[in-house]
């Protein structure tokens, strides 16, 4: 039968029945296609690339450490703990199979396309009918996709926390447990969790006793409240308490249980409250992430959320006791990540995601039981009868027509230009091959940036350098140190800078880059510093002995 219908029949009913599983490849091939678009180019955009690929690949030879030596002046020559662990576990294959830097850059791309994937099937799984194309609208929005560029781990911290979100909405605390645990040794941020699903918790628990209350005033819901009202809240109690001590419970064990133990509770002090909260941006020059996101520049540069948002928000205030309670708590966890964006922009890779899910949920319960026949009716009896009223939405329909891809197109441009401007593969490559042939293991290497460290770490990890990864780690452990690095660094210091540089820090060799002419000028007047290398990237000078 089925073949004597016509050609486009058959196409529609095999797409019917397989149109599963083409969602999630057609996303995901979409996706893999973007972010291979963005990283076809020999650089990252954020240093901290070389410092997972580099210990990825010492993992992979020389097995777990709990040791770093290589910043000997910070916190973390005491207070280690490798936040990114099984994270740089799984860096390991691609690593190996091809040059390292090449395959990070393959590992990004697959996790951001794994993490599109795993987003449409959130909606899927929760019965969101657009899916599709809310995942679309996801990687079109510039400054996500740009975090996700990054050839860092914030894309699988996504998708084990739209994981754990899940589980939790299913109420299966056993699973929210092992997902909380492994989450620990994934990603630093792994507080996240526990705040996603202690939301959902109180949320659940406060919809069932105040907003469901409705339902009993059907005769079915009355004798059903009757006789199992007491016995199903009690339930939902249960299951509530259960997810909020599973995501507790397990996360604790993480700590605890941690190779890392007891060195990681200093070393998430150190990176969860004074670098992620307290911040000391006003004090020193931290990354450029941790600074604030102007609110106009937020809703502007996320268009393509603030629009769908927007509408949500309202519909979500005029029908509340329509929402359900995943709806309410996709609200507050929006809420949540809108104000840490505003404080530090680096967030916003979870407002965008938590922003479209939030207006997607909340949009679907707006939409069902709505009498949108009588609405369209009423609206069109009272405006649409006007010929003012189509050509307002004639005009609005052409203006988005416009307005929306024009958006898409520059946001697009802008990315690959922002991504381009980023840190290639040899930076340093030639100042650290010098320094590793002329210095002893152990040397200590006196940089001009923190921010260099990553390269000069990933191509030479023999030596020791002054700062890096965060300038926080140097600023805690010594004030007075690093101060005195940072007037070198930047041509400020009026005192003895050998004095510094090998009195205070017994540092062998001294780089600077080819920018930092003030410090360079500094070097150059003291002739106890004698020009080793002058590379294409930076200078090279050997500290000679007083």
């Amino acid at each position: 039968m089925l073949k004597n219908r016509p050609l486009v029949t058959r196409l529609l009913a095999w797409y019917r029945v397989h149109r599963g599983w083409l969602g999630y490849l057609t996303i995901f091939t979409i996706a893999f296609l973007f972010f291979a678009y963005f990283q076809y180019l020999p650089l990252f955009a954020d240093p901290d690339s070389f410092y997972h690929a580099k210990m990825a690949m010492l993992l992979r030879d020389q097995g777990w450490q709990r040791t770093f030596t290589a910043l000997p002046f910070t916190t973390l020559a005491q207070y280690f703990a490798d936040q990114h662990f099984l994270y740089h576990l799984l860096l390991i294959p691609f690593v190996t199979a091809f040059p390292p830097l090449i395959g990070l850059k393959l590992a990004t791309i697959l996790f951001g396309a794994l993490l599109a994937s795993t987003f449409y099937w959130f909606l899927r799984r929760w019965g969101i009918p657009w899916a599709f194309l809310t995942t679309a609208v996801l990687l079109l929005i510039n400054p996500f996709t740009f975090r996700m560029n990054l050839a860092k781990a914030p894309s699988l911290s996504l998708i084990i926390l739209l994981f754990g979100l899940s589980a939790a909405f299913a109420y299966r605390p056993w699973l929210v447990g092992i997902i909380g645990f492994a989450y620990v040794w994934f990603y630093g941020g792994f507080a996240l969790l526990v705040v996603c699903v202690l939301t959902f918790a109180l949320v659940s628990a406060i919809h069932r006793r105040y907003l469901r209350r409705e339902d009993a005033n059907l005769l079915v819901h009355r004798i059903r409240a009757l006789l199992g009202r007491a016995f199903r809240h009690g339930k939902i109690r249960r299951l509530n308490l259960r997810l909020a001590l599973a995501v507790v419970i397990s996360t604790a064990l993480g700590i605890l249980l941690n190779p890392f133990f007891p060195a990681n509770l200093r070393f998430y002090a150190d990176q969860l409250v004074r670098i992620g909260i307290v911040n000391y941006q006003s004090a020193i020059g931290v990354g450029g992430e941790w600074y604030p996101y102007g609110l106009v520049d937020l809703l502007a540069n996320t268009v393509l959320l603030s629009i769908p948002l927007i509408i949500a928000l309202a519909l979500f205030v005029i029908n509340f006791r329509r929402q359900s309670s995943r709806s309410i708590t996709l609200f507050f966890l929006w809420l949540f990540f809108f104000l840490l964006t505003l404080k530090s922009r680096r967030y916003v890779e979870y407002y965008v995601p938590f922003g479209l899910l939030f207006a997607a949920f909340s949009l679907y319960d707006s939409w069902r039981g709505f009498g949108w026949r009588k609405f369209w009716r009423q609206l069109s009896e009272r405006y649409l009868r006007f010929g003012w009223a189509w050509v307002a939405v004639v005009a609005f329909a052409t203006y988005l027509a416009i307005l929306l891809p024009t958006v898409v197109v520059r946001d697009l441009v802008t990315e690959k230009k922002d991504l381009a401007r980023g840190f290639r593969f040899d930076l340093f490559a030639q100042e650290s091959k010098w320094i590793r042939q002329r210095g002893a293991p152990g040397a200590v290497v006196f940089h001009s940036d923190w921010d260099n460290f990553p390269m000069l770490f990933y191509h030479n990890d023999e030596s020791r350098y002054i700062v890096g990864l965060d300038p926080t780690f140097l600023y805690v452990a010594d004030q007075d140190r690093y101060w005195k690095w940072a007037n070198v660094t930047l041509g400020k210091e009026t005192g003895d800078v050998f004095a510094i540089v090998r009195g205070v820090f017994d540092a062998d060799f001294v780089l600077v880059e080819h920018d930092h002419l003030e410090m360079d000028r500094l070097i150059q007047n003291d002739n106890r510093f004698s020009l080793g290398f002058n590379g294409p990237d930076a200078k090279v000078y050997v500290v000679l002995n007083d």
